[in-house]
């Protein structure tokens, strides 16, 4: 305390840490427990066949950390996305949020892209109630939180924070690469881009209805390059980074 001078001592308990023997593994309420590399995805996007429709996609963007963004399509033609594996959002509400917040700003982002047998950004549009930013913001405020009161204000700091704040939302390199590699941008792999890109957004929606269209090739989710390897070091590291983030809370 700088006012008076004080200096008081506390121990901040992080976690329990278990016993590691000379062989290597660790004890754990007196059992013998390795811990074991990981095969996981790789951060990034990837492009899927919808299970039910095989001839409609789905994306997913995977971060390093931070909130899944699942973009379906469904079997009218309507693109929705999850946050976080909660309910449907349509992905107008989310265009209108990143900055898009007309119909006709919507409209023209993808006049580029060509409409084979259905208008899938119009066919998304005519389904979304929502017409206002302020009132998309409340939209997925409510998806994500059911029975919290949404004003516009706390709804936008929410969103804000789980897309655009680096402590809640990091790309990774490996993902900043292989964005970059797929759609031939050339944005740096600094914090200030490995947040949420709205480019790599629009990107990956056109990439999707392309695919819907029937341009191009879905991923292959079982292939290793899309794959990478969570290491010991890696495992214990967001472990410890928790202890850090609960015990700055507290």
């Amino acid at each position: 305390n700088k006012e008076p001078g004080e200096i008081k001592e506390q121990d901040v308990f992080l976690g329990s840490i278990p016993l590691m023997p000379d062989t290597g593994p660790f004890i754990v309420g007196g059992i013998e427990r390795v811990v074991v590399h990981q095969l996981v995805r790789s951060p990034g996007v990837f492009f899927s066949k919808m299970p039910d429709f095989p001839k409609h996609h789905a994306a997913k963007i995977i971060p390093k950390r931070g909130v899944w963004l699942e973009i379906e399509t469904d079997r009218k033609g309507i693109i929705t996305c999850k946050i976080d594996r909660k309910r449907k959002i349509p992905i107008t509400q989310l265009l209108r949020v990143f900055g898009y917040d007309t119909d006709q700003k919507i409209l023209n982002l993808f006049e580029s892209v060509k409409v084979k047998d259905t208008d899938f950004i119009l066919a998304s549009l005519e389904k979304d109630p929502v017409r206002t930013v302020e009132e998309a913001y409340q939209s997925i405020y409510r998806k994500i939180r059911p029975g919290d009161l949404a004003t516009p204000e706390n709804a936008k700091q929410l969103i804000d924070s789980l897309f655009f704040d680096f402590k809640k939302y990091d790309m990774g390199q490996i993902a900043r690469y292989k964005l970059n590699r797929r759609f031939g941008f050339k944005t740096v792999g600094d914090e200030a881009h490995r947040v949420f890109q709205v480019q790599d957004f629009t990107a990956i929606l056109k990439e999707l209805i392309n695919l819907n269209n029937g341009i191009g090739v879905p991923d292959d989710i079982d292939h290793l390059a899309n794959r990478r390897i969570r290491s010991v070091g890696e495992l214990v590291q967001n472990k410890f980074r928790v202890g850090l983030a609960r015990m700055e809370r507290i």
